[in-house]
């Protein structure tokens, strides 16, 4: 269901311009009416009957000036009918290709991942020419390359895990509990660097869910577009912890070099584990790959950072909310001048129209940041959920194929 901010965004439109054309509806009527004089007057008719005036000269009067005011009204609306359909259509497409945009961007990033984790798991994994170890100091050897593997293969999934908080700007906490989208064997494997990063991001903050509640209000100021573009923001230095080290405050950059440091010691290796050509466990073939599909998932997060802080231009929200207001101020007099005897209709007019103009206005806001908690955002935690499954089944068939080829 939509949110209370977003169904006031066209409720309290509405239940205005009913009021509106109610009040208008009332005047027009009692225009009309004929109603008897004052007693003074009553009681001097009695005396001198040409005192009194004959009835209905001050309604040709009001005649006049409601068909006037109807006139007036209707030219205004055909007039910037046309404004209003361009802008609206503008507004929507703009919010819509975002949203689109967005999607076809966050499938990038599946697509990506999925290359990449089945390239790595596939030379990783998937060897079976690995001589039994000779002594205990080898196979420890061995053990802490496997690790380095699992924790190479894990910063993948994480990476999509913590591109989704940092297009949500809040904070991401590694726990293992039912409510977290983290798995616990993720978790486990994944590398100490990524890990130490994620506990100072989170805490350098005071209080989390004031975080996370700022963020909901930085998105709602997006959606408004109250950002002006001649202001800017104070640069800040980067924080650091108590013992002087820097706190990322992206962490999926910071999976994208620690997933390139892996990456590069996996491609030169140690002595024991070089092949003939002096290369590690991963070839150079296989490592030119993995480094662009790594270089692919920075333009993608690149491209989501772009929609996510580059909202619709300021000024058409601007001339859009004001044609709104003048359409929601000059419909009601129409509707009123020329259905006054009926009023359940001027109201269910007046309500359909309005809410139709302010929910799209409010469809388009909010589709204009898909990256949100609301029903008609993006499903990333089920984009998360994907790419941890697939982590795991990709791993599980790679070592299942070199169990049996052993």
């Amino acid at each position: 269901m939509l949110r209370a901010e977003q169904l006031s965004d066209a409720v309290q439109p509405t239940i205005l311009a009913l009021l509106w054309c109610t009040l208008l509806v009332f005047v027009k009527r009692a225009s009309l009416a004929e109603s008897p004089p004052a007693w003074p007057t009553r009681a001097r008719s009695f005396i001198d009957a040409a005192y009194f005036a004959s009835p209905g000269s001050n309604d040709i009067g009001m005649d006049k000036t409601w068909a006037d005011l109807d006139w007036a009204a209707y030219r205004v609306i055909a007039s910037l009918s046309t404004v209003t359909g361009l802008l609206l259509a503008f507004r929507s497409n703009s919010a819509i290709d975002r949203w689109s945009t967005a999607r076809r961007k966050w499938s990038d990033v599946q697509a990506t991942s999925r290359s990449l984790l089945r390239l790595l798991s596939a030379s990783l994994l998937g060897g079976s020419d690995a001589a039994a170890p000779v002594s205990i100091h080898e196979f420890a050897r061995n053990q802490a390359y496997r690790a380095h593997i699992e924790a190479t293969l894990a910063t993948v999934p994480f990476f999509s895990i913590s591109l989704m908080y940092e297009m949500r700007a809040r904070s991401l906490e590694l726990s293992s509990g039912r409510t977290s989208l983290v798995r616990s064997d993720l978790i486990d494997a994944l590398p100490p660097a990524i890990i130490a990063a994620t506990h100072r991001h989170r805490s350098s903050i005071p209080n989390a869910n004031e975080a996370d509640k700022a963020a909901e209000e930085e998105k709602r100021r997006l959606m408004q577009n109250t950002a002006s573009p001649h202001v800017l923001r104070p640069r800040a230095r980067s924080a650091r912890d108590t013992h002087g080290d820097v706190i990322s405050t992206n962490l999926a950059l910071t999976a994208l070099v620690v997933l390139q440091q892996s990456l590069d010691a996996l491609h030169r290796g140690s002595p024991s584990h070089q092949n003939g050509a002096g290369e590690g466990l991963l070839s150079s073939p296989v490592y030119a790959h993995s480094i662009g599909l790594v270089n692919a998932l920075s333009g993608h997060m690149t491209d989501l950072e772009r929609i996510r802080d580059t909202p619709i231009p300021l000024s058409v929200s601007r001339h859009f909310s004001r044609l709104l207001a003048i359409h929601t101020l000059l419909l009601p007099i129409v509707v009123a001048q020329r259905l006054y005897a009926q009023l359940p209709l001027c109201l269910a007019i007046i309500g359909v129209v309005t809410t139709m103009l302010y929910g799209v206005d409010s469809f388009a806001a909010t589709l204009a940041q898909p990256f949100g908690l609301d029903q008609q955002d993006l499903p990333l935690e089920k984009y998360v959920a994907d790419a941890q499954r697939e982590w795991d089944e990709i791993r599980s068939a790679c070592s299942a194929d070199a169990t049996s080829l052993a």
